[in-house]
């Protein structure tokens, strides 16, 4: 009998640190955001993911961008943009509002999706190297105190450049790193 209960409490107990290394692994398995804040705005934004397709569905009709030339990617980067003081801000997502790049000086314009996309027949799947951008954060918007707009912003960027840094500048300059440029650095 003692060898049983020894047996279930084995048992339990390695049932029990599988279920909490489970939970921890999937908590950090979320991409989570990065973010820096203004006077007036914060800006939140996901890591690019580099594809060489992304596409939108607009009124029922499929919608694809692609990179202008061979030696370019495009990269997709999800942004939100929240007002936390202003009573309502004007804001223009335009290619001098957000850019792609690194602290060095090398940066690539955010595209307007709706210009440079064509439309094709049929749908499109998303995969490794095609990602679905809806909804699509351009244009024109009057963001109220204590809200926030989230989408899409697309960037056409040469192969080979680091894609260290959002840089929003629009109402105010923000960066958003997503690399350490400090690191290993005394």
């Amino acid at each position: 009998m003692n060898i049983l209960n020894n047996l279930r409490t084995f048992f339990l107990t390695f049932l029990t640190v599988i279920a909490v290394a489970g939970f921890f692994t999937a908590c950090n398995s979320e991409q989570l955001d990065l973010g820096a804040s203004g006077r007036n705005l914060e800006v939140h934004a996901s890591k690019p993911q580099v594809v060489s397709k992304a596409f939108y569905t607009q009124d029922g009709v499929t919608r694809i961008i692609t990179p202008s030339a061979s030696n370019r990617k495009l990269a997709i980067v999800n942004t939100t943009i929240v007002n936390r003081s202003s009573t309502v801000i004007p804001i223009s997502v335009d290619p001098d509002a957000a850019k792609l790049g690194d602290r060095r000086g090398k940066k690539a314009e955010a595209v307007d999706p709706f210009e440079r996309s064509r439309e094709i027949s049929g749908t499109l799947e998303a995969g490794p190297d095609a990602v679905e951008i809806t909804p699509v954060l351009w244009g024109e918007i009057e963001l109220a105190r204590g809200f926030q707009v989230s989408g899409s912003l697309v960037f056409d960027v040469p192969k080979g450049l680091i894609l260290g840094t959002i840089f929003w500048d629009e109402v105010e300059y923000i960066p958003v790193d997503f690399v350490d440029y400090w690191k290993d650095r005394d």
